[in-house]
């Protein structure tokens, strides 16, 4: 920003405006803001991001038109694959609203901005680091999963993109859990925007029957006791304790005969912590890194009350198979544990279900809702124009927001009853508030095993003991190369 000093009171006002108005990106400060915020600190919804802005629609329509002379924007991903969706791009009109939501998306940019928008398949990681070392400048960013996106940020082969110009992390279609919480040392390297879907389709949520929910007696949902903040992990364990039957009454629970309350993945046992405002790695002021504690009070509850529920034979199954998923869609389970991308493979369904997050250890919690592993967008470190790449990235987030958010719940959501207007609902306010996991983000998983290996066997400080060594030798090394690209 300009820094000579300007004489008029007019201009030293305009001044201080464009100071706060401007692009995120300069978020350099004390050790204590280089901390990611607990997951359930305060991160800025979309209407408090919002707050005073006439009008909060049409955020495409309102970027200025500019020419950039036929560049092709290249987007470096991985193969597509049936079980979740990262893609960008449709090649296509085929009468389907959501494809042809995406090719109207490409086009709209493509004539508002003189590009071209272009799709490669050929693998995030290594079209980055080959764009890199050969310094052409090819690729606009990847699509990377979260689990090696450290290795290319302490590998210097993408920038920050908090230091990005006309990019506004304020923006509702921004994540701000993400930035929250994936700010190290003063820089905001991933970008979750809506501009793809992995970081939706990979929300750890909790399908659920409402007709088991009926057929037992259940009086309240989960959706009412989450609406009035009563939504608990003793309320879940009440509720597949009840439903639970031994249908055949041979004494013994068999996934093909019998009424389960609980069934699917199980997550590391992490949703449930998030849920509830915990974690299990935490920055720490003084030592200027990241510890993991797998000891607190209240992370070990939250661990024995998944374990009271989830690994219980008598009225749960646990696993990411085809069974559970039969199993539910059969109607002989009432809660379905799975990535909200599982939505694809329970079209077929025809019971009445919703729904619902993982339930927090208290009443009245402020829910955060975990993301497993999600893709995020990476700029490479060789990007020859930030001013272009980043009104591009602004201007596809700005189009999906504004007319294909709704059409991709929609299509999550599945049915025309009313639990899935309410799940409806509850996805708009899940996406508000997702948690996104530092083991993911610096790709070291001795906390999680730590964490299973607690719950399972209940002795938390033994299994915390046996990681912490080589836990600390691997985050040192993340701390020490991120502190070196400050």
């Amino acid at each position: 920003m300009n820094t000579k000093k300007f004489c008029s009171l007019f201009l030293a006002a305009l001044l201080l405006f464009c100071t706060f108005a401007s692009c995120a990106g300069d978020d350099a400060g004390s050790v204590a803001e280089n901390a990611p915020a607990a997951p359930n600190d305060p991160v800025g919804s979309a209407d408090e991001a919002e707050e005073g802005d006439e009008n909060t629609t049409d955020y495409f329509g309102r970027l200025e038109a500019k020419d950039y002379g036929g560049w092709t924007l290249n987007i470096a991903n991985d193969e597509l694959h049936p079980d979740w969706f990262i893609g960008f791009t449709a090649e296509e009109l085929t009468g389907d609203e959501f494809n042809d939501s995406l090719y109207n998306r490409s086009i709209a940019v493509q004539d508002k901005f003189n590009v071209v928008v272009s799709e490669h398949h050929e693998g995030s990681v290594n079209g980055i680091k080959n764009c890199v070392m050969a310094g052409s400048g090819d690729v606009g960013f990847g699509y990377v999963i979260a689990a090696s996106c450290m290795e290319m940020i302490t590998g210097k082969y993408v920038k920050a993109m908090s230091d990005m110009p006309c990019i506004d992390m304020t923006r509702p279609y921004w994540d701000q859990g993400a930035k929250k919480t994936l700010t190290f040392f003063g820089k905001m390297y991933y970008g979750y925007c809506d501009i793809s879907w992995d970081h939706y389709e990979s929300m750890a949520i909790m399908y659920y029957n409402g007709f088991l929910l009926d057929d037992n007696g259940v009086e309240e949902s989960p959706y009412d006791l989450f609406k009035e903040g009563r939504w608990t992990l003793d309320a879940l364990y009440q509720m597949v304790s009840t439903v639970a039957k031994d249908l055949d009454g041979d004494g013994v629970m068999n996934i093909r005969k019998d009424l389960y309350g609980w069934a699917g993945r199980d997550f590391s046992y992490l949703p449930s912590l998030y849920s509830s405002g915990l974690r299990i790695i935490r920055y720490d002021e003084e030592q200027e890194t990241f510890v993991m504690d797998i000891t607190q009070e209240k992370v070990m509850a939250v661990g024995d009350m998944m374990n009271k529920i989830i690994n219980d034979k008598n009225f749960s199954s646990v696993g990411g198979n085809d069974d559970n998923r039969n199993l539910f869609k059969a109607g002989r389970c009432l809660f379905y544990s799975r990535l909200l991308g599982d939505f694809r493979h329970l079209r077929d369904k025809e019971d009445d279900y919703g729904i619902i997050c993982f339930p927090p250890l208290e009443e009245n919690t402020d829910v955060m809702v975990y993301v497993q592993n999600p893709y995020a967008i990476l700029v490479p470190s060789d990007c020859q124009d930030d001013e272009r790449l980043g009104t591009l990235i602004e201007a596809l987030a700005a189009y999906t927001y504004d007319n294909i958010l709704d059409v991709y719940i929609n299509r999550s959501v599945i049915g025309k009853g009313l639990r899935d207007e309410q799940s409806a609902e509850l996805l708009r306010e899940f996406i508000k508030v997702r948690a996104f996991d530092l083991c993911y983000a610096f790709n070291v998983k001795n906390p999680m095993e730590a964490y299973v290996m607690g719950v399972t066997t209940g002795n938390y400080a033994s299994a915390q003991k046996r990681t912490e060594k080589i836990y600390k030798k691997n985050i040192e090394k993340a701390v020490e190369a991120l502190k070196g690209n400050g």
